[in-house]
């Protein structure tokens, strides 16, 4: 089930929301984070997508004890924790402090042997945070550019075993001008198509597959000969033509069934288990959620939401 996960940007103990990441365009939403995730949660929303703007900036996390006291008024709130995790020490104490999950962006570019580690330790409760300003990936809070491609990174992230990524369009980020449908279109196709590479790679890596498929390909050559031979010679008819195109059919069916019993695929699936994408950027309205969830991908877990909540833009929160 798609989820909408409201997002609470804290900058100096406040609430906050900014536009394309642009620390110098602030608006000032709430004075008391706790109270917004109690009106959430009286919404019926129990995950909160809670960044440090602090941390993202200068990579010093402030609100800690923000996490501990959430947790501690409600217990049944799921807490998705982002801004400044950029060792694994740091990542293990938000986790230590009650966070249900950790997004991470800079380390997973700056620090990747770290990062897999996080992974390694912590997979069920990690998030990745690949942010794309037009066509490059951000970090630092949106500062700076990296260098490794949008391609590339989610190729590399898979490959590691992240379960979730979460993506921002940092050019639509905080607009309201409502979601590039085209680039959440794309980044959707890049992650199932190099998901789907990599279990290929997988297949054909494997060995086990080789003897079946070097026996089928002999037969059905053999078959494709024998028809062939039928067709052409002038004393076949319609009943041999046909008994040698059902020996064919048998013969492939016979060998789909030989691969798909001997391919290991709970093995397989444990060591690349299927990632799922957070979408987050320029969402203003309830038809824009609407959009994004007609979108036919499996890969999509749901969508953040921030200024939209706090402009009225939406009736879920009415």
């Amino acid at each position: 089930m798609k989820v909408i996960i409201p997002a609470i940007d804290v900058y100096g103990g406040k609430v906050v929301r900014l536009t394309r990441g642009d620390f110098s365009q602030t608006t000032v939403y709430s004075e008391n984070p706790l109270e917004l995730v109690k009106f959430f949660r009286s919404k019926g929303f129990k995950r909160i997508h809670l960044v440090d703007l602090e941390g993202a900036k200068i990579g010093e996390i402030k609100i800690v004890n923000l996490v501990r006291q959430i947790k501690e008024e409600y217990d049944d709130v799921i807490i998705q924790f982002g801004g400044g995790i950029r060792s694994y020490e740091v990542a293990k104490s938000v986790i230590d402090a009650g966070a249900d999950f950790v997004i991470i962006g800079t380390m997973f570019i700056k620090k990747p042997e770290e990062f897999a580690r996080v992974v390694k330790d912590f997979r069920e409760k990690v998030i990745l945070s690949l942010d794309i300003n037009i066509d490059k990936i951000v970090i630092h809070g949106w500062q700076a550019e990296s260098e490794i491609s949008i391609e590339e990174a989610f190729d590399k992230a898979i490959r590691m075993g992240v379960l979730r990524i979460m993506t921002t369009d940092v050019a639509r980020d905080g607009t309201l001008l409502g979601p590039d449908l085209t680039f959440i279109s794309n980044i959707l196709d890049t992650i199932k198509k190099k998901y789907f590479d990599l279990l290929v790679e997988e297949l054909m890596n494997g060995g086990f597959l080789n003897d079946i498929i070097s026996e089928s390909i002999e037969t059905i050559t053999k078959d494709v000969i024998d028809f062939m031979n039928t067709l052409k010679s002038p004393y076949s008819g319609s009943y041999e033509l046909r008994q040698k195109i059902e020996k064919y059919d048998e013969n492939l069916n016979r060998y789909k069934e030989a691969i798909r019993d001997n391919i290991p695929w709970d093995e397989i699936f444990k060591k690349y288990p299927k990632p799922l994408i957070l979408i987050s950027g320029g969402v203003s309205s309830d038809s824009d959620i609407d959009e994004i969830f007609k979108m036919d991908n499996s890969f999509l877990e749901g969508v953040i939401v921030g200024k939209s909540i706090y402009e009225g833009r939406l009736s879920i929160f009415g």
